[in-house]
Formats: structure tokens, sequence, C-alpha cells
């Protein structure tokens, strides 16, 4: 659970750093790692039998993941 979370916050100092350096937009990097910390919490989550959080967890995965290949698709090509 605890690498979950760490994931969740690293995914936060990624965004944080790019805004720092002026890119206010939305990071696929920070994206990615949130999902894969929160995809960490849910699987830990449906082991310790908490499987209502683990479907509130499922949600923002799939949010994360719309927002994610929106980005993608939307990214202009050079």
């Amino acid at each position: 659970m605890l690498v979950g979370f760490g994931l969740i916050a690293l995914a936060w100092i990624i965004q944080l750093i790019y805004i720092v350096r002026g890119n206010r937009n939305v990071q696929p990097l920070f994206i990615g790692v949130y999902v894969v910390g929160v995809i960490i919490l849910a699987a830990s989550d449906v082991i310790g039998g908490a499987v209502d959080i683990a479907n509130a967890e499922l949600v923002t995965i799939i949010a994360s993941l719309v927002v994610l290949v929106a980005l993608v698709a939307t990214k202009p090509k050079r």
C-alpha cells in the first residue's frame, strides 16, 4: 500500500516540477505514474477485502486513462 501512495506522491511531484518550469499542461508521465500507484492501491484493497474502496479506485483509474488517451490523441504533431 505504501508503494502505491509513494507513486501517487511521486506523480504529483513530477507534475509540480513541470509547473515550476512554466509548463502548466497536464503531463502524460504524471497520469501514468498516478495510475500505476492507484492500481497498486486497488490491488492491495482487493487483497485486504476492501472491494468497495477498490471499486472507487477503479473509477479513478478509468477516468485517468481517459484523460491520458485524450492527451495523447490531441497532442500536436511536429
